[in-house]
């Protein structure tokens, strides 16, 4: 059987990309949890509560750039912030986004939580890149 990434984190505000996201996840095995959220809010009270109970966080985090209220880079602001203890190193941060402005792209470059940008419409083959990038190669 195929490993699977253990937690992933969708944090978008359009519940119908959360959805499209899962099938394509559910089609090549990509995670044995996938958490969408529609709010960063909710995602950051959510990461906050697994700092405070050493929780092992997720292993990546897709998140939008355009939300309401909360956006993506005030989302990587306020994570910087959680992160003081450097809990969150170890997550990979996909800014999946409708986006492909250059200026949002080297705006991400900025982040050190930041693992690359994917310009949506994701993609079977962009989640199966990303699975073999996150799980260590068996023999």
């Amino acid at each position: 059987m195929m490993e699977k990434i253990k937690q992933v984190l969708i944090i978008d505000d359009d519940p119908i990309n959360n959805i499209i996201f899962q099938k394509l996840s559910e089609f090549i095995d990509f995670a044995e949890e996938i958490i969408p959220f529609i709010s960063a809010v909710d995602s950051l009270d959510y990461l906050q509560k697994l700092e405070e109970s050493q929780t092992t966080p997720p292993n990546i985090i897709f998140l939008d750039i355009r939300m309401p209220i909360v956006n993506g880079w005030e989302f990587l602001e306020r994570l910087s912030q959680l992160n003081k203890n450097h809990y969150f190193d170890s997550m990979a941060i996909y800014m999946l986004t409708s986006s492909s402005e250059q200026s949002d792209i080297n705006k991400a470059r900025n982040y050190s939580l930041v693992t690359d940008y994917i310009v949506k419409p994701l993609s079977t083959e962009k989640l199966e890149e990303i699975k073999e990038k996150m799980l260590p190669q068996t023999a």
